[in-house]
């Protein structure tokens, strides 16, 4: 009688794991995870039969540049970015060990699996965003920089936002140098945006550009925060 229960939980087993899987909806998801202090991953799945067939792992930095891990100093970075994907695809989802010294990487690499897997999943409730931090940039401005944005984003709405200014060399703008009260237009900006629409701040007098350009940015944010 024993023998015949715990066959039977196995069964019940194996099949609610099987009905989990399966209901993963076939396509390409692709998801990243939250920003760390110094860089922020992404996942693209491909869900093939209802199972996990293949991911496709990448690494940015702090200002949205994609690591080459080809010339990156940090050895187990690059290991956890060539071999994390084959154990997501072995463990059927993002529940693996990490990769030993690239805590950072293997966490993120683990959180943008998830996100995409639950973009797969028609079960997952879900909002319009996920929660979390995002990075995000506006477009090249013809004065030689972009804006990067860090949006904080909780329950659909956008709680924070902090900015920072990318120039040519692809260096940090010291805004003390700035001959313009740009942090304070920053932050005008950042408490606009907690009661916009998020991405469409009205024009902030005497700043304009800056409002467009942080709109582009945090519009940017979005698009990695979304759950779609």
């Amino acid at each position: 009688m024993r023998k015949t229960v715990v066959l039977a939980l196995m069964v019940l087993f194996l099949v609610s794991s099987m009905a989990s899987a399966a209901n993963w909806v076939d396509g390409v998801y692709e998801a990243w995870s939250d920003a760390g202090a110094r860089s922020i991953g992404y996942a693209k799945v491909f869900i093939e039969d209802g199972k996990l067939a293949a991911v496709i792992l990448r690494e940015y930095t702090d200002i949205l540049v994609e690591k080459d891990f080809a010339v990156y100093s940090w050895p187990e970075a690059r290991e956890a970015s060539q071999t994390l994907a084959q154990k997501f695809v072995e463990a059927q989802g993002a529940d693996v060990d990490i990769v030993t010294k690239a805590t950072g990487s293997s966490t993120m690499f683990k959180q943008a699996v998830e996100r995409a897997l639950m973009k797969a999943d028609p079960n997952a409730k879900l909002g319009e965003y996920f929660d979390g931090v995002f990075l995000g940039r506006s477009h090249w401005d013809p004065h030689g920089y972009y804006e990067l944005v860090r949006v904080t984003i909780e329950n659909d709405k956008i709680v924070d936002v902090k900015f920072s200014r990318v120039k040519t060399d692809y260096t940090v703008m010291d805004p003390a140098t700035y001959n313009w009260p740009l942090e304070f237009a920053w932050q005008q900006y950042a408490e606009q945006a907690k009661t916009s629409t998020p991405g469409y701040v009205d024009v902030i007098s005497g700043a304009t550009g800056l409002t467009f350009t942080g709109n582009i940015a945090v519009r940017d944010a979005l698009t990695r925060a979304s759950t779609k």
